[in-house]
């Protein structure tokens, strides 16, 4: 049966029966719940012990338990079992494997010249990106040698099984008969071959007419007719006016053609270089690797179908070496015209039926290259994400691994899929191995003394969130008593809970999904409860209230948090444009992969820069020159561009040094569809562009183009730009209208502004608007608030749609809700009832929160500050 992950099954199912599912399946209760298959559910010994406790909740070791298990109870679990059973591996990791694999997590290489050269600012915010989200895991620098050691471990692991002859049946095994394989159908030595790239087909035509080679009769040949070749046509070509070449006249020929193309960045070839000195020219030298990413079917080309220039002339193979007219092999990188001429390819030796030990297979292939492809595969393995995992799950196995828990081995079957818990289950044991068991009470004391603190956020998060209004929404007539069973309230919200509720359990099990697990298992796996009542309770009640909590923060709190969303305002408000935006962009491809070259670096690798300085200010002349012809577009330009000769009069010489041109439409960009998404220096292009189409003398122009050419890591960019549809900057400028029979004032008075820009009593207004429009279906919001639905301007509502409702809305997530949580659970107290479950102090459970609080904060207004 296949099994999928918790987010695997949120991703498909919800996604296929049409459900939001929400951020709140973390809480689950430590209520007794009968599992499916009526095993014993492995318990605490003092469960019902205090943890934590303030004014309107009581945290118990069973409801911390509970959150150990449906949060990671699973991966406390195996880092229990698997430090154990890598134990040898754990103390054999050396410091500089340490060092390396911290830097791969943090930077993303353990390349120190290229961290080296990183920016610093960008340095420092990948630090805190990573550290922060260690340390709500439950790890910061103190320890993280300790997680990176373990991780390593497990890396090492992986790979001394692949090289375990106990595997050698494994298709994953690197052994012999799996490097012959690999070198035999995967294994291709750098060819040596003359690759002429030209802008497109015209282009390379044209550079042909120039040197007076035509394709006849499958050959490359030089006419010789009196008449200029642009004038002779095809059928006119014959063996008088053609002059067949030799092999030698060929081979010139291409290093001429060379030449001519690639004049104005490689090394020249003499043109009576002999065919072995071509053989040491590192500008000739082509990975197949690199190739085949680029144009897979040029690759083949190339590789397969072309023999090469020493095995024609010497005799050993007649296929043709050299192509005698261009050839077009498009790809998603790629629509150059290409001529090429093979030099040299290695010959692989025969290891199609190769069946013998590593000595002989270096014999065959040499130690240099068996070694190459044995790390090779090593790393293709490595680079499977289930790799280490599956190598883990069997060695877990080999250890006859027991899981007594059925929901914790419910979970782990998205680790092992054929895995089944053990059917009786355990009071108090929740896995075994050798002769060795792990309880309840150590999971939970392992668990906690790793994070206890977020633990107890997320078994507050209920408790606090269904307190403050459950009674407003769930029990709105005050002539009866308020019913806090979920499965007995009888409210019209309620109901609608378990409309949802049957709705949901339909579309399950007439869902393609329904044919791998019950119901049950798929409330379990995708939301963490196990039954109906945690279903009601922990994912519609909570979520339904969750937003009340939020509210209640930023209101009662006399709307502080408004203050710091103004800061994050201003940007928007300034850099305000709407434009339809469409570019050229100027840039360097010299490793001709078909993506822009890194601009920065290669500009810093220009030994003198004036010359080039002034190429790029003849071809923004010559661009803009071409674009005043009303008539012209920027694709007509590309094209022209593309097809112009090389000695061209306007374009010659750009196309000489090796610079390319594309255009893009980009649509309709703003501020804050841009912010992110493009560089920063196009998005100040963009800002200054909107300013200049508000001055008088560009008002009533079709476009503009940039007046300056702007510099990305992409190349240069030439831009143009057309009034968007919401080029109107939105101003929140208002002053009060009145009823025209009454009098009285039609909107609040809070709304008055005289600046164009919102004001704080604007953002409060919308405040209790947004808020409204999300709660009114739930409840009362006016008997519970006195909260009636404000009007607000078209005007002005334009305005907070464009500089603050994404903003606002921003704080209508999780994290938000876990620092109001961390606020309670501060002002709370400290019980730790039972000291063996957790060791962690007063002090030192209050430092972690507040750090936690620390974090969420940052990455909550971060997240909304997208400067």
């Amino acid at each position: 049966m296949r099994v999928y992950t918790k987010k695997l099954i949120i991703s498909f199912i919800a996604i296929f029966l049409g459900l939001t599912v929400t951020a709140c399946g973390s809480d689950t209760t430590a209520t007794q719940t009968l599992t499916p298959n009526n095993s014993v559910i492995p318990e605490l010994s003092n469960p019902d012990k205090v943890y934590v406790s303030g004014e309107n909740y009581t945290i118990t070791y069973g409801d911390m338990y509970q959150q150990v298990k449906i949060n990671d109870g699973l991966t406390q679990l195996l880092t229990m079992v698997d430090s154990d059973l890598l134990s040898e591996y754990i103390s054999a990791v050396t410091d500089e494997e340490i060092t390396n694999r911290l830097n791969i997590l943090v930077y993303g290489t353990d390349d120190l010249d290229e961290i080296n050269d990183m920016d610093e600012s960008d340095k420092a915010d990948k630090e805190k990106e990573y550290y922060d989200g260690m340390y709500l895991l439950g790890y910061d620098k103190s320890n993280m040698d300790e997680y990176v050691r373990f991780l390593v471990a497990k890396e090492n692991y992986a790979k001394s099984q692949i090289v375990n002859e106990a595997n050698s049946e494994k298709s994953w095994y690197a052994g012999p008969k799996t490097i012959a394989d690999y070198y035999d159908k995967n294994y291709d030595f750098d060819i040596t071959t003359i690759k002429i790239r030209f802008l497109s087909l015209a282009d390379a035509n044209s550079v042909m007419r120039l040197f007076n080679l035509v394709s006849k009769d499958g050959e490359l040949r030089l006419y010789t007719g009196d008449t200029p070749l642009s004038q002779v046509p095809n059928s006119s070509l014959n063996d008088t006016n053609t002059q067949v070449l030799s092999d030698e006249k060929i081979l010139q020929t291409f290093i001429k053609l060379y030449n001519y193309i690639y004049s104005g960045y490689r090394t020249q070839i003499s043109e009576d270089t002999t065919y072995e000195d071509l053989l040491t020219n590192p500008d000739l030298v082509i990975s197949r690797g690199t190739l085949k990413k680029v144009n897979s079917n040029l690759d083949d080309f190339l590789y397969d179908t072309l023999g090469t220039y020493e095995d024609f002339i010497n005799g050993n193979d007649d296929t043709m070496y050299y192509t005698y007219t261009p050839i077009e092999y498009s790809s998603n990188n790629d629509s150059c015209a290409y001529m090429i001429l093979n030099l040299h390819k290695e010959n692989k030796a025969n290891v199609s039926d190769f069946d013998g030990n590593e000595s002989d297979l270096v014999a065959l292939i040499g130690r240099d290259i068996y070694d190459e492809i044995k790390q090779k595969i090593i790393d293709l393995d490595m680079d499977n994400n289930t790799f280490v995992q599956a190598r883990m799950v069997e060695l877990r196995e080999n250890h006859n691994f027991s899981i007594y828990d059925y929901f914790i081995g419910k979970d782990y079957q998205s680790v092992s899929s054929d895995f089944e818990s053990d059917e009786a289950g355990s009071d108090t044991i929740v896995a075994s191995y050798d002769n060795t068991n792990i309880t309840a009470d150590q999971l939970l004391t392992f668990a906690m003394n790793r994070n206890a603190e977020l633990y107890s956020v997320y078994g507050v998060q209920a408790q606090y969130v269904i307190s403050q209004h459950y009674k407003d929404v769930y029990c709105s007539d005050e002539d009866e008593t308020c019913e806090y069973d979920v499965l007995k309230n009888q409210s019209d919200e309620m109901l609608s809970h378990f409309n949802s509720y049957d709705s949901l359990e339909q579309q399950f099990n007439d869902s393609y999904y329904a044919s791998y697990y019950t119901f049950e298992e798929y409330l379990y796996l995708a939301y963490g409860v196990r039954n109906k009542e945690e279903m009601i309770y922990k994912y519609y009640v909570k979520g339904t209230l969750q937003a009340y909590t939020i509210y209640d923060q930023i209101r009662y709190n006399d709307y502080d948090v408004l203050n710091r969303l103004m800061e994050l305002i201003k940007p928007y408000y300034d850099n305000y444009f709407s434009l339809n935006v469409n570019h050229i962009l100027i840039y360097i491809d010299r490793d001709e992969d078909g993506n822009p070259d890194d601009y920065a670096k290669f500009y810093d690798s220009l030994s003198n820069k004036i010359p080039y300085d002034q190429l790029i200010v003849d071809l923004e002349k010559a661009i803009k020159s071409y674009l005043e012809d009303d008539n012209k577009s920027m694709s007509d330009l590309i094209a022209d561009y593309n097809k112009a000769n090389r000695d061209d009069e306007t374009w010659g010489k750009f196309k000489r040094f090796g610079l390319y041109l594309l255009t893009e439409k980009l649509g309709e960009k703003t501020y804050n569809n841009s912010v992110g998404k493009l560089e920063d220096s196009f998005i100040n292009a963009l800002i200054d562009l909107y300013k200049e189409y508000q001055l008088p003398e560009n008002e009533n122009k079709d476009y503009l183009l940039s007046s300056d050419l702007v510099e990305t890591s992409y190349g240069v960019h030439l831009i143009q730009v057309e009034k968007g549809d919401t080029f109107e900057k939105p101003s929140a400028k208002f002053t009060m209208t009145y009823d025209s029979e009454t009098g009285d004032p039609q909107y609040d008075e809070l709304l008055v502004n005289s600046s164009d820009e919102l004001s704080l009593n604007q953002l409060k207004v919308y405040a209790d608007y947004r808020f409204y429009n999300i709660a009114s279906t739930s409840g009362d919001l006016e008997a519970i608030y006195g909260l009636t639905e404000p009007k607000i301007p078209e005007s002005v509502m334009d305005a907070i749609n464009s500089y603050f409702s994404d903003l606002y809305d921003g704080l209508y997530v999780i994290g938000y809700l876990n620092n109001i949580v961390i606020d309670v659970l501060l002002s709370g107290d400290y019980v730790n009832e039972e000291p063996s479950y957790c060791n962690i102090t007063e002090a030192g459970y209050t430092d972690r929160l507040q750090k936690i609080h620390d974090i969420y904060d940052y990455q909550i207004f971060v997240d909304l500050d997208k400067r």
